[in-house]
């Protein structure tokens, strides 16, 4: 059930840890450099809750539901929804009962090892460390598959759209933010920005991001 979901993840991320993010990564030109993205990803991944992954909580915990024309709302909802029912049917099926998911050694240890060497054991971050009920393996699993997918798709397909211009979004500036109004100019605009190659370099990354596998479904 998760297979068709991760394909070509451990490639890519694999890759990422010393194309992108290694000491001689293209993010190393970043304003952050090499150093600062290790502590950037220390402090994300110490914040990282499992609430905030789970759509309907991340919704109602940032006081969302209410708010007019929120579509990432409406149509994640829906999506989530549906790969829970599909989730259920299925988890249900292999689980009958709490004791079925409680007796599974190779659920156990698959759960135990996410929440030990993924989220390094931290208890604050709600992840489970083991599988006590079948709803719990169906909402784990339910959010596995909506992060890997409508999530992904929401945060990383239009990458490009935006940062492909690139003062929307510079992963470099060579000089400090201004911190008065009304004292910038386009020389100053443009001493701070990233030089062409540099640009170039920030606007592939984006569109490689952004690109979708010949064999997408």
């Amino acid at each position: 059930m998760l297979l068709p979901h991760f394909r070509y993840t451990l490639h890519i991320n694999t890759g990422a840890r010393t194309t992108l993010f290694g000491p001689d990564g293209a993010l190393s030109i970043s304003s952050l450099g090499f150093d600062g993205l290790r502590e950037l990803m220390r402090r994300s991944l110490s914040e990282l809750t499992y609430s905030s992954l789970c759509l309907p909580e991340n919704i109602t915990a940032r006081g969302l539901q209410s708010i007019p024309n929120f579509y990432y709302r409406d149509d994640g909802l829906k999506l989530w929804n549906i790969i829970n029912s599909f989730v259920k049917a299925v988890v249900e099926y292999y689980y009958p009962s709490d004791s079925d998911v409680r007796k599974d050694t190779e659920l156990q240890e698959w759960i135990s090892e996410i929440f030990t060497h993924g989220l390094l054991g931290n208890k604050g971050s709600g992840f489970p460390a083991s599988f006590h009920t079948v709803e719990e393996v169906i909402k784990f699993i339910t959010m596995v598959i909506f992060t890997a997918t409508a999530q992904h798709a929401a945060v990383n397909n239009g990458q490009f759209d935006y940062y492909a211009w690139l003062p929307n979004a510079s992963l470099l500036l060579r000089k400090r933010p201004p911190t008065t109004k009304g004292k910038s100019s386009m020389k100053t605009i443009l001493e701070t920005l990233p030089n062409v190659g540099d640009t170039v370099s920030f606007v592939a990354i984006a569109w490689l991001l952004s690109d979708k596998y010949s064999d997408v479904v």
